[in-house]
This record gives C-alpha cells, sequence and structure tokens, in this order.
C-alpha cells in the first residue's frame, strides 16, 4: 500500500515521514506566501520560486517554456500583482518584457523556494508523472516516494539550502 496524501501520512507499513516533511515544508512556503498576499513583502524579503511547468495545472505564458527544461524560475520582489494563495497553489501576475503575464502554480509544482535576503531555502520533490511530456500543459489560460534514510547529524550553515535528499536513502 502506498499513501496517496489522503491517509493523513500513514499506510499499513507505518508513517510515511518523508511526505509528512515535505508537507510540512510546503505549508511554511504556503504561509508566507499568504502573507505576503495580505501585507506584501516584508522588509529585504523577495522569493525565488523554482516550479515544474510540466504539472497540467500550471499555467505559465508560453515565451517562459523551454523545451530543454520544465523547471521554470520566478521572482517575486519588484513587479508583482494580484498575488493570490489557497490551500493547493498561487497565483501571481508578472512582469515579462513590460508586459504583465497571469501564472497559476499547484504547491505540488514547486521544486525550490528560496528568500535570499535571509538565507533560506528549500527543495522539493516533485511527482514523477509530472516529468511526463506528454501531458496536457495549459499556457496562458504515483508520487516518486523515497525512503527516509537512518537519522544522521548534518551541519547545515546559514545561507544554505536543505535539501531532503540528504536525508534520504541513496539507491
Amino acid at each position: 500500500m502506498t499513501n496517496k496524501h489522503d491517509d493523513n501520512g500513514f499506510n499499513s507499513k507505518g508513517f510515511d515521514y518523508d511526505n509528512l516533511v515535505e508537507e510540512s515544508l510546503k505549508s511554511v512556503v504556503k504561509k508566507v506566501l499568504k502573507i505576503t498576499s495580505e501585507t506584501g513583502l516584508v522588509g529585504d524579503s523577495h522569493f525565488f520560486i523554482e516550479f515544474n511547468s510540466n504539472d497540467p495545472e500550471v499555467i505559465v505564458p508560453s515565451e517562459l517554456k523551454n523545451s530543454n527544461d520544465s523547471n521554470i524560475k520566478i521572482i517575486i520582489q519588484h513587479q508583482f500583482w494580484d498575488l493570490k494563495t489557497t490551500n493547493e497553489h498561487f497565483e501571481v501576475t508578472l512582469s515579462f518584457n513590460g508586459e504583465k503575464k497571469n501564472i497559476f502554480v499547484p504547491f505540488r509544482a514547486i521544486t525550490s523556494f528560496t528568500d535570499p535576503s535571509v538565507g533560506f531555502g528549500l527543495q522539493f520533490k516533485i511527482e514523477k508523472n509530472m516529468n511526463d511530456t506528454n501531458l496536457n500543459i495549459r499556457e496562458d489560460s504515483s508520487h516518486d516516494k523515497p525512503k527516509l534514510a537512518n537519522f544522521k547529524t548534518t551541519e547545515v550553515k546559514s545561507g544554505d539550502i536543505v535539501s531532503l535528499d540528504e536525508f534520504r536513502d541513496k539507491k
């Protein structure tokens, strides 16, 4: 039995700690974007958000798509409007070549989140089926379940991006 994210992080083999941790860390991203949508950016904060454009619910301008790479990085800093955040996605209007364009990103598609002003960053796994280039991608309008490695201490210096891969079994 595998975790389909509808069992509160528990399956017949025990707790699915990888998914529980990923969900918890994504809730940090959701909360930060929610606060930003309500109050604006705090201090010098700004965000680099990278996501997989192959997710079937991602909506981005076609000029952002690159046939060689499914990852897209956006920056939320000076020129952004209408940031909206729900439990499932965020949407924002950004300026590209002087034109305002809407972007819609489900949180499950986010691969990294960084606030360089404070040296904070997170990296996430993406669902395996999002890498399938045959997906129906909207433009302008079975989780790859890793196993948690035995706990080990990893030194993290201020400003380092913490990747969950450091704590996973290497196969």
